[in-house]
């Protein structure tokens, strides 16, 4: 078997060679790792190679020069690809142009003016290489990490014969929650779950057959002050509809019209930080430096790896040998609808339970989305699709409709405002948005 990683420098990898050598059925599998950063790759391949002497999982580990390389006769692509930029430097300038029109970005990879950025340039990449993979690998699995993750998914699925599946960690972190509070392993939680990434409706909630949500809401609702973490939002907004949302207030927030409240980062409530912040302080900046430094300290054998013996949210190893030598494994990922929820379009990306295998993921059938939740839902699958199809055909007029769509943006003057700012901030990235 051969497996290709593209954006090997991520740190996400590190994770993904340890399952796959901790999985008997994937030793002496063949890694192929591609990155624009030489640095980093030969990061990840000194210590994927430490992990696998570790495990004795006997894998072959090599460094691809160009894509095509890594993807010819790949079986699997695992992707992590991003447009942060070094250091999350272009992220910054996302979030500080639309800082300065009042816009306050808590996370900003998946909706908003920063995330409608990210997608304009990534997708273009992603197409790129579900092209590439059509030539070279047209059988092999694309699973996907990179946000936004619904749109990248979607615009693969649309212009490619490429069978893509995404994975995202929140849903699985959040039901671990439940479990550590419910005091029953998380394998016995039962959970039933729809929507679109970051904003995942939790629809009921079974332990051994009995409904254990009403005790999960009883628990919530006596949470004191300091306890209540990321949930301050998500709270009110089960106090509102009855539905729990998965995936942590920063996210959850930029879905809806409270994120244009605050026009400074003082403003920004629920305990929130402005993105920015995030970037340069600690939660996040130090946090990517800390990591890389250990990095380089594992690559060089100076400490020891960092080895998780558990299974990640996204389980690869488990993902990889379903997809490829069975037997079926029911997880939570996002794929195209396909009738799973009635009332949200059959080529939607979605994220819900799915049956993993070699027949693909097969989406389980939900039911229809409460409507308050199907009203949410499908305004992000239509603002999401036009941010698809204008990084697909670089079309100016798309992105500014998509933008118009978007739950952080008022009224319709404000688009070309916002667009204008973002290309002035990026530069020869989004070159193709200028006015022309």
């Amino acid at each position: 078997m051969k497996i290709a990683y593209i954006g090997a420098g991520s740190l996400f990898f590190e994770s993904v060679t340890a399952e796959i050598a901790r999985s008997p059925e994937l030793h002496h599998t063949s890694i192929s790792l591609y990155d624009l950063d030489p640095g980093r790759l030969a990061l990840i391949e000194a210590v994927s190679k430490r992990i696998s002497d570790h495990y004795r999982a006997e894998l072959h580990i090599s460094k691809a020069e160009e894509l095509v390389e890594a993807l010819d006769g790949t079986d699997v692509v695992i992707s992590s690809m991003g447009v942060h930029g070094p250091g999350q430097s272009w992220h910054q300038l996302d979030v500080e142009a639309v800082a300065k029109l009042g816009i306050m970005q808590t996370t900003g990879d998946t909706v908003g003016p920063t995330g409608i950025s990210q997608g304009l340039r990534l997708i273009p990449h992603y197409i790129h290489l579900a092209k590439e993979m059509e030539r070279h690998c047209p059988n092999a699995w694309l699973l996907n990490h990179s946000n936004p993750m619904g749109p990248i998914c979607r615009a693969v699925s649309k212009y490619s014969s490429i069978r893509v599946i995404g994975y995202c960690h929140n849903v699985v972190y959040t039901l671990r929650r439940f479990a550590e509070f419910l005091s029953v392993p998380e394998k016995e939680l039962d959970a039933m779950v729809a929507g679109v990434n970051h904003q995942v409706w939790l629809l009921s909630l079974l332990h051994r057959g009995k409904d254990v949500f009403p005790k999960i809401k009883e628990h919530l609702a006596q949470l004191p002050d300091d306890k209540i973490r990321d949930r301050r939002f998500t709270l009110e907004l089960l106090e509102l509809t009855g539905l729990y949302m998965l995936g942590g207030d920063r996210h959850i927030l930029e879905f809806f019209p409270h994120a244009r409240i605050p026009t400074t980062p003082e403003e920004i409530g629920y305990q929130l930080k402005w993105r920015r912040d995030m970037i340069t302080e600690n939660l996040l900046g130090a946090e990517l430096s800390k990591g890389a430094t250990e990095l380089e300290q594992r690559a060089t054998g100076k400490v020891p790896l960092a080895i998780y013996e558990g299974v990640s949210p996204e389980a690869m190893g488990r993902q990889i040998i379903a997809l490829t030598q069975g037997p079926d494994i029911v997880h939570v990922v996002n794929v195209p609808n396909e009738g799973a929820v009635p009332n949200v379009p059959p080529w939607a990306i979605v994220e819900l339970k799915s049956v993993v295998g070699m027949l693909g993921a097969r989406p389980v059938h939900v039911g229809e989305l409460p409507l308050v939740a199907a009203r949410w839902t499908l305004a992000q699958i239509y603002a999401h699709e036009l941010m698809v199809e204008a990084a697909a055909e670089q079309s100016r007029t798309k992105a500014l409709q998509a933008l118009a769509c978007d739950p952080m943006v008022r009224d319709f003057h404000e688009p070309g405002i916002i667009l204008d700012a973002l290309v002035a901030a990026q530069g020869d990235r989004l070159a193709a948005f200028r006015v022309s």
